[in-house]
């Protein structure tokens, strides 16, 4: 039988909710490698040209974006190959059962052969099947989120608590507050203009969002202020724009040279 498992299953929800914060040239990368590694058993060779290759990251622009998904996603295991975590385990359970159906078809020849001949054939084991987990039954939702947590309609809950997961302690606080109180501004008679609750947090709405009696106010400069840091410490992320480092500058939330470096 062959290890070749040609057919390589998404979990859809899973999958956008992980790659949320990826810009569409970083989500071609991450496929890519996924679907090269899954026709090697879900392994990447530890050489950095080769995947290089792989992704066609011929310029720096795209090798850094390479870089990026290996990090994020990607470890290193025992024989000094990168894999992914849920793939492997969704390789070795799709492999298992292809096993037990090639066993269990030597078993039906196996029962036609002793009936022809009226012979003893020793069985073959039967393997129980790896069946694969109810995704919503293994999430145990903290106390904290289901105080936060309200049904809109739009939202999805396990998304949500995935990305609710991330934030600090001083992200939570007010949040309840500031997801209702943007949801009202952007509810009317016509219909809901608010996005779902999980790319609330994701893109960290919340950020520009400041709490005065009651009414949500939008400060269009806390966001880029938000991101100065990462322009200090000279580390690129897709949601830094050009115009946006133009705008620190412009403040004086960076030096001229911090500017040129970027």
């Amino acid at each position: 039988m062959t290890d070749k498992i040609f057919s390589m299953p998404v979990r859809v929800n899973d999958f956008i909710a992980s790659t949320v914060n990826l810009n569409n040239l970083e989500i071609g990368v991450y496929f890519r490698l996924l679907c090269f590694a899954w026709e090697e058993k879900c392994q990447l060779c530890n050489e950095i040209e080769e995947i290089y290759e792989i992704c066609k990251a011929h310029d720096e622009k795209s090798r850094k974006v390479v870089d990026k998904i290996l990090k994020k996603y990607f470890t290193l295991n025992s024989d000094n190959c990168f894999n992914q975590k849920a793939q492997v385990e969704e390789w070795n359970r799709i492999h298992h059962n292809s096993e037990i159906r090639s066993f269990a078809g030597k078993i039906g020849g196996q029962a036609k052969n002793k009936q022809n001949s009226g012979k003893e054939v020793p069985l073959i084991p039967i393997l129980r099947p790896i069946l694969r987990p109810n995704v919503n039954n293994k999430i145990i939702y903290s106390e904290e989120f289901d105080e936060f947590w309200s049904n809109d309609g739009r939202s999805i809950k396990s998304d949500t608590f995935i990305q609710y997961k991330k934030l600090s302690k001083e992200d939570k606080k007010d949040l309840k507050r500031k997801w209702e109180l943007y949801k009202d501004q952007n509810t009317n008679e016509k219909g809901k203009f608010f996005k779902a609750c999980e790319r609330f947090i994701a893109k960290r709405i919340f950020d520009q969002i400041s709490l005065q009696e009651n009414v949500v106010q939008f400060d269009p400069l806390t966001k880029v202020k938000s991101y100065v840091s990462f322009v200090k410490k000279g580390q690129r992320i897709p949601s830094i724009s050009d115009d946006m480092v133009k705008i620190m500058l412009k403040e004086d939330w960076i030096t001229k040279e911090e500017f040129d470096r970027w």
